[in-house]
């Protein structure tokens, strides 16, 4: 490829849409944001996808509205650098932050569109959302992958590529296992163009599976990761267009106030100067301390090399994230095992036609006793109700969309996709009447 060549996700359209209309189309960052209330919802090569996409979405918004209200000013209690990264958070104030992001948000809600300051955030990190260049989006440069791979891997030799068919979670073929049903003739199913190549990185880094070999150097072994929305089942709340569904899953106020430092300093990859350490980070263990890394955290260091306009992929497994008691992701349900730790639930391929509504304790909170940790998410949504934001009779559409492996721990290659939702009245799901035993999420 020549080394002019771009294609950057903010102002190129990659990001397929549903319109009001019922058209489909494609569309920039910039256009998705500037219009996003006139857009239904994401509609990408499949549902698993968007989800994926919708979270990288939610962490450009939790980067911009933790620093900057809605009129583009800087909030009194944050200190930024130049690149607007979070130096300090001022703590003293708990009370101040809280009230000023909660109305950051309310004042989005009501506009119905978001501020300037999206685009101005976008063009200052668009070098970091090109595909192309020296710090490729969701990939790292050919000297960063060499660095960090044993010598026999390294890009010279070859090894340790990943097809076009692999990481299309439609086809996911190896080139051991033909896919039987594919919806791709076998002369087209790794040509893929550069809009097709942007969206299914994004849904790899989310579901990867662990058939790979090549692994990042590191001084202990580990067991490589098969992508964080693989290994929980997700949740989030459909709204009634996209901006709806955006500003319902952005939970601006919603955090710990013994970790305000932490969880108020946003940090998506995209902000790492060096992405070497970035690596470094994933390598030593330490578990995402605020949502918008945790949106963006990669499960392979990728390098594409270019041939004719077609990919080769250089794939490199990072160390699986430890999930046990971690209650900063929002989206998902919750399991105990028997020393009573908690851990996200998964779905397996023998639970595939279990209604969301048949584990209804698990995604809405009933009040009794040994009931289940519910979804971040779900008390956001509670938390807006609470404030009147959300009024008692407004739908809450609770959707999931789960993709399922084999089963098989050497594989764990996609199997299935489910996805399902329950839609009821705020006043149904969070019902406050006094006595427990009458209320709806009790008798339901």
């Amino acid at each position: 490829m020549s080394q002019s060549q771009s294609f950057n996700l903010v102002s190129d359209p990659w990001i397929k849409v549903l319109k009001k209309d019922y058209n489909e189309t494609e569309v920039s960052l910039i256009e998705l944001f500037d219009n996003s209330s006139e857009y239904l919802q994401l509609s990408g090569d499949m549902k698993s996808q968007d989800l994926a996409i919708l979270r990288l979405l939610l962490a450009i918004l939790l980067s911009i509205y933790t620093r900057f209200d809605t009129d583009g000013n800087q909030y009194d209690w944050v200190d930024l650098d130049d690149e607007w990264r979070v130096i300090k958070i001022d703590e003293d104030d708990v009370k101040t932050i809280g009230r000023s992001l909660l109305k950051t948000w309310k004042t989005l809600y009501s506009q119905k569109n978001f501020s300037s300051k999206v685009a101005e955030y976008l063009e200052k990190y668009k070098s970091k959302f090109d595909l192309f260049g020296e710090t490729p989006f969701y990939q790292v440069n050919a000297t960063v992958y060499d660095q960090n791979v044993p010598e026999n891997k390294q890009i010279v030799k070859g090894k340790g590529t990943v097809t076009v068919k692999q990481i299309n979670r439609r086809i996911s073929e190896s080139n051991n296992t033909p896919s039987i049903f594919s919806p791709k003739t076998e002369n087209e199913k790794n040509k893929i163009n550069f809009a097709e190549l942007a969206r299914w990185l994004i849904t790899y880094q989310n579901y990867t599976g662990v058939t790979d070999k090549t692994k990042v150097n590191a001084k202990n072994k580990f067991s490589v990761s098969p992508g964080w929305l693989y290994s929980i089942n997700p949740v989030y709340i459909k709204g009634k267009d996209l901006f709806d569904t955006l500003m319902l899953n952005l939970n601006l106020a919603d955090y710990d106030k013994n970790e305000l430092e932490t969880q108020l300093c946003q940090k998506p990859v995209w902000e790492y100067d060096d992405i070497n350490e970035y690596i470094q980070q994933r390598l030593s263990g330490m578990f995402p301390d605020n949502l918008a890394e945790l949106y963006t955290v990669w499960s392979r260091m990728l390098h594409i090399e270019w041939k004719n306009e077609q990919p080769t992929i250089f794939s490199a497994g990072l160390p699986k994230l430890d999930n046990k008691n971690i209650f900063l992701e929002p989206m998902t349900t919750w399991r105990k095992n028997k020393d009573n730790e908690e851990f996200p639930a998964t779905r397996n391929k023998n639970h595939l036609n279990e209604a969301i509504w048949r584990n209804f304790g698990q995604y809405i909170k009933v009040k009794k006793e040994g009931n289940y940790r519910v979804p971040g998410i779900i008390n956001w949504i509670n938390k807006l109700k609470s404030e009147k934001i959300l009024a008692k009779h407004d739908n809450v559409n609770v959707t999931t969309i789960a993709m399922i492996s084999d089963g098989n721990a050497t594989s764990q290659a996609p199997y299935a996709e489910v996805v399902d939702n329950m839609d009821a009245k705020a006043d149904v799901l969070f019902d406050n009447t006094p006595d427990i035993a009458r209320q709806w999420p009790t008798r339901i």
